[in-house]
């Protein structure tokens, strides 16, 4: 159903104004996607499922982040049938725990903060300045730069 209804396209929040892309990440258990630019900078990343495992997805978000993450920094969403435009019985159909990077307690303007990337070539995540304009993770650029 994500796949289907909410493979959309945004605009990049908190680094630049291009658009960014949904990418469906295979952790274990959780259906996970991250919305990131071009240039790889994580503006999204979110958690569906039927329910969803809030201490699970606060754990991965932890594990990616040169910093904490905070229960308040993570939003629950409820999708209707009426909202996804499908025809099931009425009631919830799917939930979703969201983070974003640049949202109320961690929103900096600073071009020197440390942010999370996803790498453009390999698909894993990295952290590094905004300023920074690598879009390959430590480990995949020398293989670029050659």
């Amino acid at each position: 159903m994500v796949k289907e209804r909410l493979m959309g396209h945004g605009n990049c929040y908190g680094h630049c104004k291009e658009p960014s892309e949904l990418k469906l990440l295979s952790q274990k258990k959780m259906m996970i996607g991250c919305y990131a630019c071009p240039s790889g900078y994580v503006s999204l990343i979110v958690h569906y499922g039927k329910e969803v495992d809030l201490h699970g997805f606060k754990t991965f978000l932890s594990s990616l982040r040169a910093g904490d993450v905070a229960d308040e920094d993570i939003r629950v969403a409820t999708r209707y049938n009426w909202d996804l435009g499908i025809n099931e019985p009425e009631g919830p159909v799917l939930r979703e725990a969201y983070w974003r990077q640049s949202y109320r307690r961690t929103k900096s303007e600073d071009p020197n903060r440390m942010a999370l990337f996803h790498c453009t070539n390999c698909n894993s995540f990295y952290n590094q300045q905004v300023s920074d304009k690598n879009k390959f993770c430590p480990k995949c650029r020398p293989l670029k730069v050659q």
